[in-house]
């Protein structure tokens, strides 16, 4: 990394470097190539979204999985941007555990009702973060490239 980067330049008494094949990386040189909040949360709505249409299509495996990967991502993104970690913490516990809930129990009349709380939530927080133009919304077509109808039974 360049000594242009933000933030002031912590110096070590040793250095670890990791081979990358063709060069060595430092630790300060990984942490640069860490993901973001913004990017780790395009993999969010992408997750949400796969649970979303997963739940319609009753496979609460698939659906189950895709919100543990989707939740994971959301604690990845308070290691990288640590001033969010109540809001997120709240939003898995409650949002996401009345998500968790209609999954688990394949309550899947409640399924609209509560991601459109949990989708409502989401926007109220990207509004309390400055980052009000961020809307998101499931979108209507389910992913093309995943068999969402859980498999039956031989």
């Amino acid at each position: 990394m360049s000594d242009a980067s933000v933030g002031p330049r912590v110096e070590l008494e040793h250095t670890h470097l990791a081979s990358a094949g063709k060069t060595q990386l430092t630790l300060e040189d990984l942490a640069g190539l860490q993901p973001g909040v913004a990017r780790l949360m395009l993999e969010v709505g992408n997750r949400f979204w796969r649970c979303y249409h997963a739940a319609k299509a009753h496979n609460r495996k698939l659906a189950r999985f895709q919100m543990s990967e989707g939740t994971k991502l959301l604690r990845q993104c308070v290691i990288v941007r640590p001033k969010y970690d109540q809001d997120m913490a709240t939003f898995i516990e409650q949002d996401l555990g009345r998500l968790r809930a209609v999954i688990e129990a394949e309550d899947w009349d409640r399924l609209d009702e509560v991601f459109a709380e949990m989708t409502s939530s989401v926007n109220r927080l990207h509004d309390v973060w400055d980052h009000g133009f961020l809307v998101w919304k499931v979108p209507e077509a389910p992913p093309a490239d995943l068999v969402l109808e859980p498999p039956t039974e031989d």
